[in-house]
């Protein structure tokens, strides 16, 4: 489990101003399928999007920042060193920083993915919702920073029976 400790997890997200993924339930009588009380407003393409990259350490909740427009492969690079770069625990341990070969599309593994439906549940839930892609941003940065280190680490210690579901599933999905 120690190894783990070092491993420093990034990641991106996009949230829409008028996320549709969050689930809505609404009791009414059959007399009031039209009453725009009961209508839930769908706006095209969520409304706009903000895309987010953050990062997580076993030492703390990491950086998170705003994407702008389509990212190049060198612009990814220096964002990730500017992101992580200022991180105490980065500074400390710069000349042991090396990449685990990790695969792209492994939601069972990353164990950041959490994070991004607890922020977007987080978000939706104030009240009132953001209004604009920058409210969005800005709520999205609040509750990033109230992550509780607690949780982190239950996500770091989570790792080692995710990695063994993952190893009995012969690498396809597991319940993670």
């Amino acid at each position: 489990m120690e190894q783990w400790k070092t491993v420093i997890w990034s990641d991106e997200s996009c949230f829409a101003l008028f996320p549709i993924s969050i689930r809505v339930y609404l009791w009414r009588k059959p007399s009031q399928a039209y009453n725009t009380d009961c209508l839930l407003l769908r706006v095209k393409h969520g409304g706009g999007s903000v895309m987010i990259r953050a990062a997580i350490s076993w030492f703390t909740v990491g950086p998170m920042i705003t994407l702008q427009g389509h990212i190049k492969a060198k612009d990814y690079v220096n964002i990730l060193a500017d992101q992580i770069h200022p991180m105490d625990w980065f500074s400390e341990h710069e000349e042991e920083l090396s990449h685990i070969p990790w695969p792209s599309q492994s939601p069972d593994l990353r164990i950041i993915e959490p994070l991004w439906s607890t922020s977007e549940r987080n978000v939706c839930g104030r009240c009132p919702p953001p209004s604009s892609l920058s409210e969005v941003a800005t709520v999205l940065q609040e509750e990033w920073y109230k992550i509780p280190l607690a949780s982190i680490h239950k996500l770091y210690l989570s790792i080692p029976k995710k990695l063994q579901a993952v190893l009995n599933a012969n690498g396809f999905p597991t319940s993670y």
